[in-house]
């Protein structure tokens, strides 16, 4: 009985198998065409293989002439201790220059906006022309880009970090957090021992 009415019982049925397709449907978003069926829904998942979509994630070499920033923030609390790294490359992948140090608290956007200023001034300033710029935050990615607005809170940073980038052959590209571990380390390293600062090596 339901609210009084009469169920029977090909309608618990019903309402079962449309549960379960449902269902299967949210945690299965790759399959097609789910069967209603009891017995066809379970030899479905049965003979379920899932795909699995790889990226291969690796850091490359800039090109001749070029060097390769990549630039990390780091902000344990968010927003809490805070700090930015970022390390210069040349084309044979020696280090130029590499900095790890800790900032005011703040937040982790505000910490990888400030790791790519610092490492934009810290390239004007020694006149670099041709300069790959990787992040791995996709905010400051889509903001350098112009497709996405910057928050308030970095506004002056992206306004000062686009002025330094008139002139010079400079590029921005995402990089997934596997392939910018070193920035992270340097990031981590000054939050956790102290700054650092490494150059030609």
């Amino acid at each position: 009985m339901k609210y009084g009415d009469a169920v029977t019982t090909s309608r618990v049925i019903y309402q079962v198998s449309s549960n379960l397709q449902a269902l299967v449907k949210v945690r299965k978003p790759g399959m097609d065409m789910v069967p209603h069926k009891w017995k066809d829904l379970l030899a479905m998942m049965e003979n379920f293989t899932p795909k699995l979509k790889v990226t291969k994630v690796m850091w490359e070499l800039p090109s001749t002439g070029w060097l390769k920033v990549n630039t990390d923030g780091s902000s344990r609390g968010n927003p809490g201790r805070s700090s930015i790294g970022f390390c210069i490359r040349n084309e044979n992948g020696d280090i130029v220059k590499s900095v790890g140090r800790e900032i005011e608290e703040t937040t982790n956007t505000v910490a990888e906006a400030k790791a790519m200023l610092e490492a934009l001034r810290f390239c004007r300033f020694q006149q670099y022309s041709h300069v790959w710029l990787q992040t791995d935050s996709m905010l400051l990615k889509k903001i350098m880009d112009g497709i996405w607005k910057p928050p308030w809170i970095i506004s002056e940073k992206v306004e000062e970090m686009m002025q330094l980038m008139i002139g010079g052959n400079y590029t921005v590209t995402h990089i997934h957090r596997e392939g910018n571990k070193l920035a992270d380390h340097l990031a981590n390293y000054a939050l956790d021992h102290g700054e650092i600062e490494c150059q030609q090596f």
